[in-house]
């Protein structure tokens, strides 16, 4: 899957120019010391300007394509529209200049003429602008919904976690060193409870309150919860083992277990 970010605008007339500097600070992020490993792989930054024929080519061969660029709508300045591409697309008028071919109609005439090879899936966000005035810089509120789309990108180009699970062995939850240290990092004892048919695990913050002990078991730094009795109460297999797919549930503060079987 490939995608293509394409900043358009004139960078001279200040807020024209916010397009160009979402995908500046985009590809600064994204090539940031600490980016490495955490975002899709297969993503190509451009910087259009106000050139129609470049988004064009640009788009072609992409599965998806983010257009950015200012909007004069009359709306509220830094207001954000995420709009589908085949809303905006337009077919050009007949003209000696190609100043007048525009992103809209690069949408319309990429699709007719690259067909398959130009993306289906297109989204614009537009930002409202404030000032158009010869100059180089953004307005205030025009720079802070810029900042604001940069992070939604990268919300989106950020690869999904792999999929976490502990596993119950003879009434044993074993917790590899990553899970631990993401969840319970600085805990003695957690807690274990049953939810709707499913278990959860709650980190307990003083061991004074009691709690099931986390035993370090490993150089590897995995721990090694003995839950026997409490899942001799929910008549669970104690001899098979089991992988159980987990998640942290914010609204509980807990880990929840998903063992397969249960309703």
């Amino acid at each position: 899957m490939t995608i293509s970010i394409i900043g358009c605008g004139n960078t001279n007339r200040n807020d024209d120019g916010v397009g160009v500097y979402v995908v500046g600070a985009l590809k600064e992020a994204l090539t940031a010391s600490d980016a490495a490993g955490r975002y899709a792989e297969d993503v190509r930054i451009f910087d259009a300007g106000t050139a129609g024929l470049e988004v064009m080519f640009q788009a072609r061969g992409s599965t998806s394509l983010i257009i950015i660029d200012a909007s004069r709508s009359g709306a509220e300045a830094g207001a954000i529209f995420e709009v589908p591409g085949a809303e905006l697309e337009k077919q050009a008028e007949p003209s000696y200049n190609m100043h007048d071919f525009r992103w809209d109609h690069a949408l319309f005439a990429g699709r007719k003429i690259f067909k398959e090879d130009f993306p289906s899936d297109v989204k614009v966000f537009l930002i409202e602008s404030q000032n158009l005035d010869f100059g180089l810089e953004l307005s205030e509120v025009v720079k802070k919904s810029a900042d604001r789309v940069v992070e939604i990108l990268l919300e989106r180009l950020r690869k999904p976690e792999p999929a976490a699970s502990v596993r119950l062995t003879r009434g044993k939850i074993y917790l590899e060193s990553p899970l631990f240290e993401k969840y319970f990092s600085g805990h003695e004892t957690v807690a274990l409870i049953e939810r709707e048919g499913k278990f959860v695990l709650l980190p307990v913050f003083s061991g004074a309150q009691g709690g099931l002990m986390i035993k370090l078991i490993n150089a590897r730094g995995d721990r090694l919860v003995d839950a026997v009795d409490f899942f001799r109460r929910f008549n669970l297999d104690l001899e098979n083992s089991l992988d159980c797919p987990v998640a942290w549930n914010s609204e509980m503060a807990g880990m929840v277990i998903d063992v397969p079987g249960r309703a």
